[in-house]
C-alpha cells in the first residue's frame, strides 16, 4: 500500500475538494470510493478528512467565501512559500490567498499560473502520511491548458521542478519531474475548456466505476479512453458537478 510520507518541493502533497453541500458530497465518495468520511471539523474550517485504511486520502469542505462552482484542489509541497508566492507574480502568476497559518505548523497560499490554472502551495514543518496510487486514492495529477508548454517556466520557479515530455498515444505530453520522478502531467485543453488541475483517483475496474459514479447522480464528461502504459481513463463530476478523472492503470 503506497503511503507517502516525504514530500520534496515541487510534489503534490494533497487534494481537497470544496463544495456547496459537503455532507452530501461524503456520502456520494463513501459510496463511489469506499471512503470513510467523518463529520466535518469546525476548528478545520468545516472539513473533514476522508481515509483508507485508516490513512488520510482527500479532504471536503465547504465554499470559501466568492466561491460559486464546486472544485477539486491540489497542493504542492514547498520549501519558503513566502519565495514560492513572490515567484508566482514574477512569473506572471496571481496569489489569490497569501501564505498564512491553517493549523499549527502548516502554511498554505493560493495561486493560478499563467494560464489561470489555480493550485495551492503548502508548507509544513512535520510531514503527514498521505495513500496514493491505490483504488480509490489519488493516482496522478494533471494541467489541462490551451497551451501547457508556456507555463512550464512559472513550474519551475514557483515549485523547483524540471520539464520533460513524453507521448500518449502518439501526441506529445507533459510532464512535471522531481529529481527521476514524474510527479505531474500536463495536456492541452480541448477549445473552449479554461486552464485547470484535474485530480485523477484510480479504480480497479473503469466500467464498473463509471457505472457506479452515474447511478450516484455523477456525470460523464469524457468517455473512457485508453494508451499503451497509462491504462484506461475517464473525465467525470461528482453529483455536484465538481470535476475529476478516474483512472484504471495499465497492469503492471
Amino acid at each position: 500500500m503506497p503511503i507517502v510520507t516525504e514530500y520534496p518541493s515541487g510534489t503534490p502533497v494533497w487534494a481537497d475538494l470544496q463544495t456547496a453541500d459537503p455532507a452530501a458530497a461524503a456520502s456520494f465518495y463513501r459510496s463511489l470510493f469506499g471512503w470513510d468520511v467523518p463529520d466535518a471539523d469546525p476548528a478545520h474550517g468545516g472539513y473533514a478528512v476522508a481515509s483508507l485504511s485508516s490513512t488520510p486520502v482527500a479532504a471536503i469542505g465547504p465554499f470559501p467565501p466568492g466561491m460559486e462552482r464546486p472544485v477539486w484542489t491540489v497542493y504542492f509541497a514547498v520549501a519558503d512559500i513566502d519565495a514560492s508566492a513572490a515567484a508566482a507574480t514574477a512569473t506572471g502568476g496571481a496569489v489569490l490567498l497569501p501564505p498564512g497559518e491553517i493549523m499549527p505548523g502548516v502554511r498554505l497560499a493560493i495561486v493560478a499560473d499563467p494560464a489561470g490554472a489555480v493550485h495551492g502551495l503548502w508548507q509544513r514543518d512535520q510531514d503527514s502520511p498521505w495513500l496514493r496510487d491505490e483504488p480509490g486514492a489519488v493516482d496522478w495529477l494533471e494541467l489541462v491548458a490551451p497551451d501547457y508548454e508556456s507555463t512550464f517556466p512559472f513550474y519551475e520557479d514557483v515549485l523547483g521542478v524540471a520539464v520533460s515530455e513524453m507521448r500518449v498515444n502518439d501526441e506529445p505530453y507533459g510532464l512535471l519531474d522531481v529529481g527521476p520522478a514524474n510527479v505531474a502531467g500536463a495536456t492541452t485543453a480541448a477549445p473552449g475548456v479554461q486552464a485547470h488541475w484535474l485530480v485523477y483517483f484510480g479504480v480497479a475496474d473503469l466500467d464498473a466505476a463509471v457505472q457506479r459514479l452515474t447511478g450516484l447522480g455523477g456525470s460523464i464528461l469524457e468517455a473512457p479512453v485508453a494508451a499503451a502504459g497509462v491504462g484506461r481513463w475517464a473525465i467525470v463530476t461528482d453529483a455536484q458537478g465538481a470535476g475529476f478523472g478516474l483512472l484504471e492503470p495499465e497492469a503492471r
